[in-house]
This record gives structure tokens, sequence and C-alpha cells, in this order.
């Protein structure tokens, strides 16, 4: 990891080489292949099992959520629909809930929130003990802690930072080999952003 890991923090780890481009990208071949805020648990492993990835995979990349923003409409739901009678998620801190309806009234879809309120520049394992407190921003990341597989996973890259750097390192070289592309089905690139 070069620039980033300098500014922000993060494990160092060496970056396969080698990849073709691919041939196209359409945003329509997305759907179904890329984890949701509102996924459930099951969703999220299915996805990640579908691209060659296990239970560990999805705990230590989730941490990416540690640094950027999320626009409001992904978890308004936590806070003003989450189901009759219930406004609220009730896995959500109630402190962090009223916050985040302080930053979000009436949903405001396009207000956008930063995933950690507490380290909110640096890629570190603050993510996991938000999830401890009740403060992960989206429902899919809340589930982690919620969901007896995982919690205690959380747990441990909470109370470690070099565990989590491991995990995370490990786990984001397993990613870099998914859809890898040989032969005709990819090309170098002459120009990153335009397809030959």
């Amino acid at each position: 990891m070069a620039g980033p890991s300098r500014t922000s923090g993060g494990p160092f780890y060496p970056v396969e080489l080698g990849r073709l481009d691919g041939l196209s990208s359409k945003a329509s071949d997305v759907p179904g292949h890329l984890p949701e805020p509102n996924h459930s648990i099951d969703q999220l492993v299915a996805i990640f099992k579908a691209h060659g990835l296990n239970i560990t995979d999805l705990v230590a990349l989730s941490a990416a959520h540690s640094v950027g923003l999320a626009h409001c409409a992904k978890f308004a739901y936590r806070l003003y629909n989450f189901k009759p009678g219930q406004p609220a998620d009730p896995s959500l801190n109630p402190k962090y809930a009223a916050f985040l309806r302080g930053k979000c009234p009436n949903g405001g879809p396009d207000w956008m929130v930063l995933m950690d309120q507490a380290t909110p520049a640096m890629f570190d394992n603050q993510y996991y003990r938000n999830l401890q407190d009740g403060g992960g921003l989206l429902g899919s990341d809340q589930l982690l802690y919620a969901d007896n597989r995982t919690r205690a996973m959380v747990d441990a890259l909470a109370n470690s930072t070099n565990a989590f750097y491991q995990a995370f390192a490990d786990a984001v070289t397993r990613l870099g080999r998914v859809g890898v592309k040989s032969g005709k089905r990819g090309n170098i690139r002459k120009q990153c952003d335009v397809f030959n």
C-alpha cells in the first residue's frame, strides 16, 4: 500500500502484479456481486463465498469502512423506518442514533456522514471498537458484531492492531486474486481509464 498508508495508517503489504485489464465494464453487471448496506449476514457470506472468499475475509475487509463517508440514504432506514413500532435499529447505540438523526434529518438522501467518528482519517481497528459499542454506521457492518459466527473475530481485531493489519493484508491479497484475467479475456490498456 503506497500513498494512503503513509497518510491514514494501515498495514504495508506487497501487491501482487501482472494483472490484465478488463475488456468491458458495465454497471449492470454489478448487482448481486457486491455487498449492500442492508444485506443480511447470510447474504454477505454468500457474496464473499461466490468470489472464493471466506467469513474471515468478510470481517477483515469490512474495516475498509474505517475511512470515508456514507450517504444518509444508505443507513436512514436504521434511524427512521427500521420496523413497525420501532423506528430505530435497536443495535444502534442510542446516543449515536440521535447524533445520526441530527446529521440526516428525515433521511437527507444527499447528505453524508463519516464512517468512523472517532478516527475518521485513520485506517485502524477503531472500526471494530465502534461495532462493539453499537456504532456501526451501516447495518451490514453492525451485523458483524451481532452474529455469533463473526463476533469473536470482531473482538479479536478490536483488541489487536497487529492482528487487524495481518488479517486485512491477507484478505486484501486474496481479494486481489478474484477474477484475474488471462489470455484473450483481458489486455494491457494504453491508457488506464480508456478501453483499447
